[in-house]
């Protein structure tokens, strides 16, 4: 009989970070991706086939062929499965998978696990939101990374956050740059936010290697402007913008908005490091904190996993800093780019899986609990279960959503072939 891993579920920056630090220091660990690469969505890999590579700044990529060395170099201590889904984890510890490639479930209990699975996009819905030709910036920024090629025609980005311009920096270097950048906010009114923001070398760096960007490929970023509403124009969209008083039309092919993201927590086991099977959260899926930071939080995890375990836990006050500055910038970003929130019109969509209308939302009692909301409004019933709507409906309720019923399992779809070929934990 083998020791069990620590178990890591999710190899973007700080799945790959927890995982290299816990076989460093001698200790068996099974690695899940999701994905058939490792990288997450900042490092997201061409898909097969495709040699293009997006462009990215240049700390990025050093960071991650750091940790891609660290990986190696303990490899032989790491177990990895890719194309592997999880599934859910049982009151025992005992977490269940499904392998895409191998068409089969299994099921392990580890000493330990560390849950890294990224955050999902929130938006701020207008009509017209779900329409052909709208998608969500981040979701163009992953098929950017994965085909080469930006999308067709004129290309209109908004919303609000550090991701426009990024985006719209690596769709100019893909020779596609957009009609424009709408930022939400309009972080001229908040100098001390500014300043703060001015004093993080990197992220500002980085940030002055965007702007550059659009100004070579005079790509105009506006403040204060709001997407009102985004209609059908052909082959296209005609997207209504107000920006002060002022109204403006404009026709793109495309609509990539954006308003932030938050922690992925739908079904995700609560954190508990104190339990038979020690549970932590890492990256973005703990504190969206980006990237960088991403990387010390996935060590962070690590050596609390470690010092359980009784081993040594180095650097782990050095990391902790980090994570303050990375809270810090995020901090000042949010005053920065605050936005009052919009009422929106009683015919905007909210979910999209059900048909379901803000009118509907707000016929709803004000403290209608989870399980009223789903089951009598049919929020969050359809196959994202939430994922989307969630973020949305308790943005526009003005405070989080009561807590729902524990998740149901799996958490994706799951075929009864693979369920048949189900293989239990091998280490007990």
């Amino acid at each position: 009989m083998r020791e069990a891993p620590i178990l890591v579920v999710g190899a973007g920056p700080a799945g790959a970070s927890a995982a290299a630090t816990i076989a460093e220091a001698g200790l068996p660990v099974l690695l899940i991706e999701q994905r058939d690469q490792f990288g997450g969505a900042i490092h997201r890999q061409p898909a097969a086939g495709n040699d293009s590579h997006v462009w990215r700044p240049a700390r990025h990529r050093r960071n991650w062929a750091g940790l891609m060395v660290r990986l190696q170099a303990c490899a032989g201590r790491i177990e990895t499965r890719t194309e592997t889904i999880f599934l859910g984890v049982d009151s025992e510890g005992h977490f269940l998978f499904d392998d895409r490639r191998a068409a089969c479930v299994f099921a392990r209990r580890p000493r330990a696990a560390i849950i890294a699975v990224g955050a999902v996009e929130a938006i701020r819905p207008f009509p017209g939101w779900e329409r052909p030709g709208v998608m969500s910036a981040g979701g163009a920024q992953v098929l950017l990374k994965e085909t080469g090629r930006p999308p067709e025609g004129p290309i209109l980005v908004a919303g609000s956050g550090a991701l426009l311009p990024a985006l719209a920096a690596q769709l100019a270097k893909a020779g596609n740059p957009p009609v424009a950048v709408l930022e939400r906010g309009r972080p001229w009114n908040a100098p001390a936010a500014l300043g703060r923001l001015a004093l993080s070398w990197g992220p500002m760096s980085e940030a002055a290697a965007y702007a550059t960007t659009l100004a070579t490929s005079r790509v105009p970023y506006r403040c204060g402007a709001i997407v009102t509403q985004a209609e059908p124009d052909g082959d296209g969209l005609k997207v209504g913008i107000r920006v002060g008083d002022q109204r403006q039309v404009l026709r793109v092919r495309h609509l990539l908005i954006h308003d932030g993201i938050e922690p992925n927590r739908t079904g995700i086991p609560l954190p508990d490091p104190d339990a038979a099977v020690p549970v932590l959260l890492a990256g973005d899926g703990r504190e969206a904190l980006g990237a960088d930071a991403a990387i010390l939080d996935g060590r962070r995890a690590a050596t609390q996993v470690l010092a359980r375990l009784g081993q040594a836990t180095p650097r782990a006050w050095s990391d902790e800093r980090g994570l303050i500055r990375a809270r810090g910038f995020q901090a000042a970003l949010t005053r920065a780019l605050h936005s009052e929130p919009v009422v929106p019109a009683p015919e905007t969509l909210i979910c999209r899986c059900e048909g379901r209308s803000y009118a509907e939302l707000a016929a709803l009692a004000q403290d209608a609990s989870a399980r009223e909301i789903r089951l009598m409004g049919r929020f969050g019933l359809g196959a994202c279960q939430g994922r989307f709507c969630g973020p949305m409906i308790a943005a526009l309720r003005g405070q989080p959503l009561p807590a729902a019923i524990p998740p149901r399992w799996p958490l994706r779809p799951v075929s009864v072939a693979a369920l048949a070929r189900l293989t239990t934990d091998e280490t007990e």
